[in-house]
């Protein structure tokens, strides 16, 4: 199972578009690791976890062939996770398109593709633009060919049944858990006993706000919630555990987070990290 970040930013990318920012400034002098697009992952290469504005530049910065796409997991319908404008050139007016992909997750991913679909007057059924919605909810384990998932609540955009998930192949099994807060109650109790042996752990507002847990995660609250997890079992004692989708407000330069992270075993996200399970 091999995992590659393609984004570690939240919303507004990093450096931020328009921000005039210290943070921003300096991302944009120092370049590397500091540039970073929107959160998302890419699982082997048939399994994309979250695609929103930066997928064109994505894929073709890390070589991957989005024809071979077999299934896209969302975790909630905000646009820098999912961009719906993506899904109108699989219509046939646009693009030569074989075989459908298959979209996970909560009804309101469907709505919101949908939605825009109709509001071009180019779609009005998901086959139209070869699409499998597979639907769904909240501590119902799902398969989709070898792929395990665990959709678990998250602490985020309330009304858009957002989640963090559990993703299982072969033997191993990882954790994305960006776009949250502290995990409810119910999820934590969801989750313990998974074993994974990866996570992903949002930390958006990073070291400006360490102690925020509503929402969105500080760097205190990032180490609190990956000791809640070790606890309960979620994952493994020798897990690997990484911080990721950081917002310029958080003060996100990766020297600064590795500073902080690296000597409590929290590793730090950058686009194109890539780890093998």
């Amino acid at each position: 199972m091999r995992i590659k970040v393609l984004g570690s930013a939240a919303a507004e990318c990093f450096p931020a578009l328009w921000c005039e920012c210290e943070f921003c400034e300096q991302a944009r002098k120092e370049g590397g690791k500091n540039l970073r697009r929107r959160t998302s992952y890419l699982i082997d290469d048939d399994t994309l976890v979250d695609l929103g504005p930066d997928f064109f530049w994505q894929i073709h910065e890390f070589g991957i062939n989005e024809t071979k796409l077999k299934r896209l997991i969302v975790t909630h319908p905000h646009e820098d996770h999912l961009n719906p404008v993506e899904f109108l050139w699989r219509h046939k007016g646009f693009s030569k398109v074989s075989k459908d992909l298959h979209v996970l997750g909560a009804k309101s991913i469907m709505t919101r593709i949908m939605h825009f679909a109709s509001l071009f007057g180019l779609a009005y059924s998901m086959e139209e633009l070869k699409i499998k919605p597979i639907l769904l909810s909240h501590g119902k384990y799902a398969e989709d060919g070898d792929i395990g998932i665990l959709p678990l609540n998250a602490n985020h955009a309330p009304g858009m049944s957002p989640f963090v998930y559990f993703i299982s192949r072969g033997g191993r099994k990882i954790f994305i858990c960006n776009d949250t807060g502290f995990l409810p109650e119910e999820s934590l109790q969801a989750a313990a006993g998974q074993q994974a042996d990866l996570a992903f752990i949002d930390s958006t507002m990073g070291l400006k706000y360490p102690d925020h847990q509503i929402n969105h995660l500080g760097v205190n609250a990032v180490v609190k919630l990956r000791d809640r997890l070790l606890e309960i079992g979620a994952l493994k004692k020798d897990a690997v555990v990484i911080a990721n989708h950081f917002s310029h407000n958080g003060k996100p330069l990766q020297s600064d987070l590795e500073a902080f992270f690296n000597p409590k075993g929290i590793q730090v996200a950058y686009d194109g990290m890539t780890l093998e399970l």
